[in-house]
């Protein structure tokens, strides 16, 4: 039996129904269609593309569950909130909630009563096996953040390499793997680690004209932070990326005794404090988060004005990722990456990462080349001599 109801059709009826749209947007009919048909998907769409949708649509269409892994625990409780809000039947497990709840959520999710269930990796082999005992059927296997298979050093790593044995468990349902950056590397050895290799890849252009990438190199730390403190007067939001924790904590001090509303951000803070940053940062009272890189997947956060890195990152991969939360609301945005020649010395950056801050051609192109697309007309960065985008004082 087809794990969906209807087509196309009665998607964009729901889509107008349930979330409000009017249309689909291109890539997100390449995505539907063939899911819909019964087809395993790879998405490699854009920040602020429209991902969820491409899962949370066709679980209002499945006749099982659609089950959702996701590392992102403040995303989940967004999206199973506004889920909820639309009549859409949703929850989620993470560590956040007491034994009470959670055995309240997977009673739910055997008897059948959920349309989603949004898992944090951590518990996501108990769930699996306790659905298979029970024989609900998962009729979609969404795996969001689908990069973190392949990315070595995230802390959810081990769980994203067994989804396979999971998908197996489950009875091979069809699934949808989605990230926002992947070179061809990297898709085709996700389709290996979920077994689906003859799933449909669907990649949209990386492009993205409205952010300005620039590079200033710096002689020492003193004059790394004189010129951050300088780019963080703009107009809007600011995410600066720093490598560590301790130094997360050190230069958010010295930005707020100068008067400058930050906060730090790192997985060394409790629960509650991160959700704390993250309120006050959507809120506008906390305009500037200083942060490693454990900030910013599935924050839905539109009028980030600069994002600013604190040397070099570890990967061109982590860097659009985290250069990508810049500007999702279409005006023109930042992403500055200022380094010092010693960052090389102790760091693990990549050899790519070094390419890219030293390049003496388009640094749009150089991007868009590492993710297998060739470039256009560069719309702004510091090598093609585009003037740089200011703040107003």
């Amino acid at each position: 039996m087809p794990p969906f109801t209807g087509g196309l059709g009665r998607a964009r009826g729901l889509l107008a129904e349930r979330f409000g749209h009017a249309a689909f947007r291109v890539h997100q009919l390449l995505v539907l269609g063939p899911l819909l048909a019964g087809r395993s998907i790879l998405a490699v769409l854009p920040t602020g593309a429209g991902k969820s949708l491409c899962y949370q649509l066709p679980a209002l269409m499945a006749r099982g569950l659609t089950l959702v892994v996701s590392p992102l625990i403040s995303l989940m409780q967004d999206q199973v909130a506004a889920l909820r809000r639309r009549g859409i039947p949703a929850a989620y497990l993470n560590g956040l909630l007491t034994p009470g709840e959670g055995r309240a959520i997977l009673d739910a999710a055997l008897s059948g009563s959920l349309a989603l269930l949004y898992c944090a990796p951590e518990r996501l082999g108990s769930l699996v096996r306790q659905l298979s005992r029970a024989g609900r059927e998962v009729s979609l296997l969404a795996v969001d953040e689908a990069h973190c298979i392949v990315e070595w050093g995230n802390e959810f790593r081990p769980v994203y390499r067994k989804l396979d044995r999971y998908r197996y468990l489950l009875g091979d349902p069809v699934t949808i793997a989605l990230t926002g950056s992947a070179t061809p590397g990297t898709r085709n050895e996700i389709l290996h680690v979920l077994r689906i290799p003859q799933a449909e890849v669907v990649v949209t252009s990386f492009d993205r004209p409205n952010l300005v990438f620039r590079v200033e190199r710096v002689r020492d730390d003193r004059e790394r932070f004189t010129r951050v403190r300088e780019l963080i007067r703009v107009d809007g939001p600011v995410v600066l990326y720093t490598p560590t924790r301790r130094l997360t904590e050190l230069v958010t001090r010295a930005l707020l005794r100068m008067g400058v509303r930050a906060a730090p951000y790192h997985a060394g803070l409790t629960a509650g404090t991160r959700r704390r940053v993250l309120r006050a940062f959507l809120a506008d009272r906390a305009p500037v988060v200083v942060a490693t890189s454990a900030f910013g997947m599935g924050i839905d956060k539109p009028d980030v004005r600069r994002v600013l890195h604190w040397g070099p990152p570890r990967t061109v991969e982590a860097y659009y990722q985290e250069a990508g939360r810049a500007g999702r609301d279409g005006r023109r945005s930042e992403c500055v990456v200022v380094w010092r020649p010693a960052d090389f010395a102790w760091g693990d950056a990549a050899t790519e990462v070094r390419r890219y801050v030293e390049t003496r051609t388009c640094r749009r192109a150089a991007l868009l080349a590492y993710f297998g697309e060739r470039g256009t007309a560069c719309s702004g960065c510091d090598v093609c001599g585009v003037e740089p985008w200011r703040p107003s004082s």
